[in-house]
């Protein structure tokens, strides 16, 4: 009898400590459930802010790419810094964003034209921020967070591009120009030389392709720029000869293209005070250094002319004008000492 009542006894105490042990098992489960819901929360809120995130880079990068093509401005040119932070905001709306003000966009690398002799922005930042509403961690408190991205571009002087005339100017004639700090000497600027005195076989005339094509390929390229790639320190042949007709017949037809302020219905079209900068006017030409044999020139750079009407001459003459063009960029900051700068630029991404 003794021995039934200790093990009714034991069969009690097991049965409480066993009971004792759920109710701690569902405390431990319920704050467990608590944490893994306030971690899900967590979870499922920060993805919604980074998709956020994505999307507002993606705004930050459309704007500086876009409005960057407006760049160099003068540091002095209120409109015109104006017009490219109004420009950045249109695009940042475009891939919506919609709250980019003039406050979140800077330009910055002030550098000093070296055609002009004025100081210019080079680069251009903005920051776009948004504040994101949380959904389940609102339960803690959190009733939004802010998130915030920028991206910059930069100028950078072209290295390597399509598109050239096979026509041009030595580096020499280039830097003296540019270091007159006179407007004057980057206007009506002698790009390829008709007959005139002096006996001399070379007139300006580059074979870009180096296969001896002569005329007929030189007159395409003035017309419409040579497809192939053309980079600095490549060597060029020149072409002997004035080719006058080649040069006209390709010239005019370049020339005649502008569609720009009235060029189709009897207007003056794109000129040194007004241009498209697409206007087939425009010409990307080499400046180069004459080579090692008296029959060739290597690239040191490139520069771009807004072509002049012209008469049946051989003559081709230009006003030298900054573009941003589509090419391959040397990485390198727009300086007022660059050896390779002679106003042909690309736009990169640089933050």
């Amino acid at each position: 009898m003794r021995k039934k009542i200790i093990k009714l006894k034991k069969l009690r105490l097991f049965r409480g400590i066993k009971n004792e042990e759920s109710g701690a098992v569902v405390v431990i489960v319920a704050v467990a459930l608590v944490v893994f819901m306030s971690l899900l929360a967590l979870v499922i809120d920060l993805g919604i802010a980074y998709l956020d995130t994505g999307e507002i880079q993606k705004a930050a990068d459309a704007a500086v790419y876009s409005a960057g093509r407006q760049l160099p401005v003068d540091t002095e040119d209120t409109p015109a810094i104006n017009a490219i932070k109004d420009s950045a905001i249109h695009y940042a709306s475009l891939n919506g964003s919609q709250n980019l003000t003039r406050d979140n966009i800077s330009l910055g690398k002030s550098v000093r034209n070296k055609f002009t002799d004025k100081y210019q922005f080079t680069e251009l930042k903005v920051t776009i921020t948004k504040s994101v509403p949380m959904v389940f961690a609102k339960t803690f408190g959190v009733n939004s967070i802010d998130i915030s991205r920028s991206a910059a571009a930069k100028l950078s002087p072209v290295n390597r591009t399509t598109g050239l005339a096979p026509i041009g100017l030595t580096k020499t004639d280039m830097e003296a120009r540019i270091a007159s700090n006179q407007l004057t000497q980057l206007t009506h600027v002698t790009l390829k030389y008709g007959v005139h005195d002096g006996a001399q076989s070379f007139f300006g005339a580059l074979d870009l392709d180096g296969q001896g094509g002569g005329a007929n390929d030189y007159r395409i390229w003035i017309a419409q720029g040579y497809e192939g790639e053309i980079s600095v320190g490549d060597v060029l042949l020149k072409e002997d000869g004035a080719m006058k007709t080649p040069t006209y017949q390709g010239f005019i037809t370049r020339y005649n293209g502008c569609t720009h302020f009235g060029a189709q219905t009897g207007g003056d079209g794109c000129t040194i005070d007004h241009f498209d900068p697409n206007c087939s006017r425009i010409v990307k030409v080499p400046i180069y250094s004459l080579g090692v044999d008296k029959n060739t020139v290597v690239v040191e750079g490139f520069a771009a002319f807004l072509l002049e009407s012209q008469t049946n001459d051989g003559f081709i003459t230009g006003s030298f004008i900054n573009i941003i063009s589509s090419g391959t960029s040397s990485g390198e900051d727009v300086t007022d000492t660059g050896n390779a700068d002679f106003g042909v630029y690309g736009l990169m991404l640089s933050e």
